[in-house]
């Protein structure tokens, strides 16, 4: 048995599960003071629920690929012959740094998909139609949610890597 890979295993699901759950926890607690308390909706609206259920989703998808990147800014660190600092400074610098930059992201991908929607149906308040728990309304706006999260998924990841320590390929032409 490889044990530097179980430790290491270990490890990752133990930070993907303190992680996870601690962002979750603020994104209901965000949605909770922003949508539910401003548009007086009751605990046991199903509309509300279906939305933001499509929060915590793309919360969670969005965030899922976030290691990759961490790992490999460590290991671009620790193949570097001249570095000298210290690797768990770095390890937490870059993990910060990647956790801020994917926060902020979602919060506007999330932010602009529902401000878009509504923009677009300019009939339909949707905010108003979830309080009266219209489950139509809710899953359509859940959709959008849902969908806007695959679609920007792969570039979100493409934006960590930019800061991803790479070392300088020369060119040959």
């Amino acid at each position: 048995m490889n044990t530097n890979l179980f430790y290491y295993s270990i490890a990752e699901i133990g930070i993907s599960i303190i992680v996870g759950v601690t962002l979750l926890f603020i994104t209901y607690k965000l949605i909770d003071r922003l949508v539910k308390k401003e548009f007086d909706i009751s605990i046991d609206n199903i509309s509300y629920s279906i939305f933001s259920s499509s929060v915590l989703f793309s919360v969670a998808y969005l965030i899922s690929g976030i290691k990759a990147p961490i790992l490999n800014s460590l290991r671009m660190i620790t193949e570097n012959p001249d570095y000298k600092g210290s690797l768990v400074l770095d390890g937490l610098k870059y993990t910060v740094l990647f956790l801020v930059i994917i926060i902020v992201a979602i919060a506007f991908i999330n932010f602009l998909s529902v401000k878009l929607f509504t923009i677009m149906t300019k009939n339909v308040n949707e905010f108003k139609e979830i309080s009266k728990n219209n489950i139509a309304v809710s899953i359509l706006t859940a959709t959008i949610i849902i969908s806007i999260s695959l679609l920007v998924k792969e570039s979100l990841y493409l934006l960590l890597e930019s800061f991803v320590p790479y070392p300088d390929v020369p060119r040959i032409f």
